[in-house]
């Protein structure tokens, strides 16, 4: 996903804060000396110098105008955006996510040059079936964000113990133990704007997960993810983020390898804020296809993001999956997760 962080939240605010600060922008008045010539001829004489004090009134009014579009501008060259504003962790974060794999994108956002972004999460799943409910435990979710500089951040994904108990289903449905494969990629923030944020990212992911198979929990071959994500602050405490992901897939289907397809996974997420540090998500993920036979996903998710302090945020949500794959027809799932700056 994910879309959105507490963009209604930090976005509305910090846009307070800017036209605020346009606001309070000091004007002054430019004083340009006026220099008389050292010896003049009669006016209508052939030699006289040509008058610049025609119309002072004229002069003066152009010469603030044009101070003032320097002036503004250079204050709003100087004026960081929402992402970039202190403290702005509720919008820079990309959890909760969708799914059992880490959420490593839905943010525009980059982190603050130099600086450390660790998120962590665990979630758990349910499935029901005819015998029984299968269990799926992935913890610690975690992902590491450094800021390189230049609006340009690296992300590295360490591997998920996951867990899946309960009644074997049959298909990805049976009881297992192991972890998911690792990744890493860059992302690039494209604007950073009082009302609108955007970003492209680039994510790579090696099949070292294990146990291999269809019933495990790696991809069984490398993945690569080219990711755009859009932020809009709307009226008021509302604000609506985009994300779309153009997946090369792998699926453990051949027991000599893995099989490739390609993926495509839109998500819309919507955001509210409550308060400055409090806001609710509701977003929805559709994936098609989901193997290579084809099939489609669609997970819906409502959540809560509190942040606590400049550096520290903590989320909640839960999760249905309206298109589960066979030969599963309801899934859902709870979480919860933190990130901290450092």
């Amino acid at each position: 996903m994910w879309a959105l962080r507490a963009f209604s939240s930090s976005i509305v605010t910090q846009r307070r804060s800017i036209v605020l600060d346009e606001a309070g922008v000091p004007m002054r008045r430019l004083f340009m000396p006026e220099i008389e010539p050292a010896c003049s001829a009669p006016a209508g004489s052939p030699g006289a110098p040509i008058s610049r004090r025609k119309n002072p009134a004229m002069r003066s009014t152009l010469t603030m105008a044009a101070f003032a579009i320097l002036s503004a501008a250079a204050h709003a060259e100087s004026v960081p955006g929402p992402c970039e504003q202190p403290g702005a962790i509720g919008a820079i974060v990309d959890r909760p996510g969708l799914g059992r794999p880490t959420a490593n994108n839905g943010s525009p956002c980059v982190v603050p040059s130099s600086r450390l972004l660790i998120e962590a999460g665990y979630r758990d799943q349910t499935t029901p079936g005819v015998a029984g409910a299968s269990t799926l435990e992935v913890f610690p979710l975690a992902l590491l964000r450094l800021g390189l500089g230049a609006r340009t951040e690296i992300v590295v994904q360490p591997p998920a113990h996951s867990n899946r108990g309960g009644a074997s289903l049959g298909g990805v449905f049976i009881p297992a133990t192991g972890a998911q494969d690792v990744g890493f990629g860059f992302k690039r923030m494209l604007d950073d704007r009082p009302t609108f944020q955007d970003a492209v990212a680039v994510f790579f992911t090696a099949p070292t997960g294990a146990p291999q198979g269809s019933g495990g929990f790696s991809a069984g071959g490398p993945t690569y993810t080219l990711t755009y994500t859009a932020a809009f602050a709307l009226n008021g405490n509302v604000g609506i983020s985009l994300t779309q992901n153009a997946i090369a897939n792998a699926a453990p289907n051949d027991p000599t390898g893995a099989t490739r397809f390609f993926s495509y996974q839109p998500s819309l997420t919507l955001s509210y804020a409550f308060a400055p540090n409090l806001t609710l998500l509701v977003g929805d993920q559709i994936t098609t296809p989901l193997a290579p036979n084809g099939g489609t996903g669609n997970r819906a998710l409502v959540g809560l993001q509190r942040v606590f302090s400049p550096g520290i945020a903590i989320d909640a949500e839960y999760e249905v999956n309206a298109l589960p794959a066979a030969p599963a027809f309801r899934q859902h799932a709870f979480g919860i997760g933190t990130a901290f700056q450092i």
